[in-house]
């Protein structure tokens, strides 16, 4: 015979949580609209999770955008970098850096959650700020490692500085994303930047005088 009991509802917090639920959906909604303006109750609705649990899971507000943070940092900014990592031209990287910044095609949001991170980050928590700050300075440091490869092949002139190079990357990247954000012309944009290169990559042809 069946126990009556052992078959009620148990009372209680439930057993689970949503994790990566709730991660994704921050992530997209920070991406999308930024951190300022998506209340954590406003992501608890759209995951389908209860503030409690975020708070037992992440320990509030500031730890679940450190991981939305974290998990962007995964699952967008790691294939990025995969092309600044690669041997191919500069030049030739750079171009398809700027096309993948300025493309409107693909469905995810316009612009970089990093980005839109690193320009309000006065407001946010001190988890947050932390790997911000952190991806801030991989960036930079991957663009340094790209900097010194274009400047063994020639593609960059040695007396460049290297992390005058990185940085002045970085800020352009990072304008670019937040621009694209804020629903700036792609178009134009994607000229702007191309403009701003100019002078960071060597060319032979444009140092030697007109035949």
């Amino acid at each position: 015979m069946v126990d009556e009991a052992s078959e009620a509802p148990k009372r209680g917090r439930p057993k689970t949580f949503a994790r990566d639920r709730a991660i994704d959906v921050a992530m997209e909604a920070y991406w999308r609209e930024g951190t300022d303006d998506v209340p954590l109750n406003e992501v608890c609705r759209r995951a389908h999770v209860a503030k409690p649990g975020v708070y037992r899971e992440f320990g509030g507000e500031d730890g679940l955008m450190d991981a939305a943070l974290e998990r962007y940092a995964e699952t967008v900014l790691a294939p990025f970098f995969e092309q600044v990592a690669s041997d191919r031209p500069f030049a030739e990287v750079l171009e398809a850096l700027i096309e993948f910044m300025t493309d409107t095609d693909h469905t995810r949001p316009a612009g970089c959650l990093l980005a839109k991170m690193r320009v309000v980050s006065s407001h946010l928590g001190a988890a947050t700020r932390s790997r911000a700050e952190a991806l801030g300075a991989d960036a930079r440091a991957r663009y340094a490692d790209w900097v010194e490869r274009a400047k063994g092949r020639g593609e960059i002139a040695r007396g460049v500085p290297t992390n005058v190079a990185a940085a002045f990357i970085d800020t352009q990247f990072t304008w670019l994303l937040v621009q694209m954000a804020s629903g700036a012309e792609p178009g134009l944009l994607r000229a702007q930047a191309r403009l701003a290169f100019v002078g960071l990559v060597a060319g032979v042809d444009r140092a030697s005088p007109p035949n």
